[in-house]
């Protein structure tokens, strides 16, 4: 059995590298045996991280489909890891949550099998996959894992913070005030965006259960800024939605209105049709009551393209 290898996103960026260089590699003390360079390989790849980076995530999941397929038949565990784990992010992206899990656990149990110790990115992507499947248990259970495990590796405190993030949002599901207080302990005071987003909706997740809507509006509002830097668009719709939450329990519909309508075009956008009607619906429903005209037939004209 080979010693452990761990790939971190610094390494990662590395493999990419080497490998459309043709020198696989990861950089770490017991590196695996260099690979010779696969072109085909190496543009696919390149290719599936374009369409992700651009927003393209289903053609990013095809583009990604079709880059580990070679992968696996290179027999190349540097390949699989990584590209497995960028796929699993683009099916996670894409809306196909449960998809994401299944291509993550098993890109983990090929790493374990073969003596690859899995990076930890790979666990938490298919605790969040797992999450966003509804399976929170199973999602409690890896982010709790990933805390212990990771608090005191190398480079591992984003992994952390964001299995905390999603450990506070279970939490909140709970309607677990002190869970989330924790998490957000945890997470501290992050300079990532990405992390920053994940302190502001958690923070939005608990003023809701301290009864303070107002101050959960604000910080749902801040999330969604800090989301589209980072491009994440299913959360910036997220995050718009749960400030509609906000607004309407704070007794300001109107606003509630526009937040929802703006969540579920966001979402239509996406193709995430479930989670659009929804939104677009409370937006019509309310925009009707409040005398809303506009943000009323903007819903309606959203909805009816639904089916296009």
């Amino acid at each position: 059995m080979s010693a452990p290898l761990v790939v971190t996103y610094r390494a990662m960026v590395l493999v990419i590298l080497f490998l459309a260089l043709g020198l696989a590699g990861c950089g770490t003390s017991t590196p695996l045996p260099a690979q010779p360079p696969d072109r085909n390989l190496a543009s696919g790849w390149k290719l599936a991280r374009f369409a992700f980076d651009g927003g393209d995530y289903e053609q990013a999941v095809v583009l990604y489909d079709r880059t580990l397929a070679r992968a696996y038949a290179r027999d190349d565990i540097q390949a699989i890891a990584t590209i497995g784990y960028e796929s699993a992010l683009a099916l996670l992206r894409a809306g196909q949550a449960a998809e994401a899990a299944t291509r993550a656990r098993r890109v983990r149990e090929e790493l374990n099998r073969r003596g690859v110790t899995p990076f930890p990115e790979i666990a938490l992507t298919e605790a969040i996959a797992l999450y966003a499947a509804g399976d929170r248990f199973g999602a409690e259970a890896l982010a709790t894992s990933l805390i212990t495990d990771s608090r005191d590796a190398v480079d591992a405190s984003a992994v952390v913070a964001r299995a905390a993030y999603l450990w506070g949002m279970i939490a909140a599901d709970r309607a677990d005030r002190v869970g989330v207080s924790r998490a957000l302990a945890e997470i501290g005071n992050p300079e990532a965006v990405s992390l920053r987003a994940d302190r502001s909706e958690l923070t939005g997740r608990l003023r809701l259960l301290e009864a303070d809507p107002g101050a959960a509006m604000a910080a749902f509002e801040e999330t969604a800024d800090l989301r589209r830097e980072t491009h994440d668009y299913p959360g910036v719709a997220r995050a718009l939605a749960a400030a509609g939450d906000a607004a309407e329990a704070a007794g300001r519909a109107a606003e509630a209105a526009d937040l929802y309508l703006r969540a579920g075009r966001g979402a239509a956008t996406l193709n995430r049709r479930d989670q659009a009607e929804r939104w677009l619906r409370k937006a019509e429903t309310i925009a009707a009551r409040t005398g809303q005209a506009d943000v009323a037939d903007a819903a309606r004209h959203q909805i009816a393209r639904l089916g296009d």
